[in-house]
């Protein structure tokens, strides 16, 4: 937060934990790289909505997404976070793990149990380890995806 008081000297940092570029620029490219991987966009098996103008939510599907897809990736929250300064490279970050429990929970997605199988490694999601820092910006994203997950393997289990 910036002080009203324009006597005072303000102090910028950089984002921490994260090489700087320059000045106060970030690289990036190891979020982005995976948010790229959690394929953000919706995903369809027939194909029937591809190429039409519209593909409408529902007003229940809507409310559940409700404050997940505002977030900007500005890695606030990942760089506040104990577990991704020591795995950056394989644990997904609070941000990215927020964008894929957007595309988990919509209700137009039809690749749920796919992304879930996909978070299924050592690393992706459970190392998490409820620190908590990350909380004022994704606080149930990280716990809901857990609780998907152990549905997932219910259900696998019981199939086998």
């Amino acid at each position: 937060m910036i002080d009203s008081n324009a006597s005072k000297v303000t102090k910028m940092y950089p984002l921490p934990h994260m090489y700087v570029v320059k000045d106060l620029v970030p690289d990036v490219s190891n979020i982005y790289a995976q948010y790229k991987s959690i394929e953000p966009y919706l995903k369809e098996r027939d194909g029937t909505q591809q190429g039409k103008e519209q593909y409408l939510q529902s007003v229940e599907g809507g409310q559940k997404l409700g404050g997940l897809y505002e977030c900007i990736l500005c890695d606030c929250c990942s760089t506040s976070c104990p577990s991704y300064w020591w795995n950056g490279d394989k644990y997904l970050s609070p941000a990215v793990l927020m964008q894929a429990y957007r595309w988990m929970i919509d209700s137009r997605d039809e690749f749920t149990e796919e992304r879930l199988s996909k978070l299924q490694d050592p690393f992706s999601l459970y190392r998490c380890h409820t620190i908590m820092n990350c909380t004022k910006t994704c606080p149930k994203a990280i716990a809901e995806i857990k609780k998907m997950m152990a549905t997932y393997k219910e259900k696998k289990i019981s199939a086998a």
